[in-house]
């Protein structure tokens, strides 16, 4: 039974550091679901506030990672100091579309996501199961 929660406080860790680091909004139709499924599974293993600090944690590690990366990326190029481009005006303006990103290639992005990055839980969230648990001496019979 602990095994799953510590997947499931996993699970709500990873997803939100990654809708913190891809930028994705709370509200958008497919976040909202995931969220609410994990917070369903959560209730009915009795770690509602748990995953849903998990979640929050997992989510302001993304955007402060992505924010790091951002600055470096930054202070990268101006010291790079290149020679200034020159930029071609195109005389006809034309206007690209960006492809509507469906449910279907959103989550497999998650999944890739997922499986190029090694995120690890902050230690408090898993010490925090060991609260949940009863006493060794409640289980002897076991």
């Amino acid at each position: 039974m602990t095994d799953e929660r510590k997947a499931l406080l996993k699970e709500a860790y990873q997803f939100g550091y990654f809708v913190g680091f891809r930028g994705h909004s709370e509200w958008a139709e497919w976040v909202r679901q995931k969220r609410e499924e994990l917070y369903q599974r959560a209730e009915e293993l009795g770690i509602y506030e748990l995953v849903k600090d998990a979640y929050r944690k997992g989510k302001e590690l993304g955007k402060r990672e992505k924010e790091e990366k951002l600055y470096e990326g930054l202070v990268a190029r101006v010291e790079k100091e290149e020679e200034p481009r020159v930029r071609k005006i195109s005389p006809h303006r034309v206007e690209a579309k960006l492809p509507e990103e469906t449910p279907s290639k959103i989550e497999r992005d998650y999944v890739e996501f997922l499986q190029s990055t090694k995120l690890t839980m902050p230690p408090e969230l898993l010490d925090s199961l060991k609260h949940l648990e009863p006493p060794k001496m409640l289980r002897l019979g076991e």
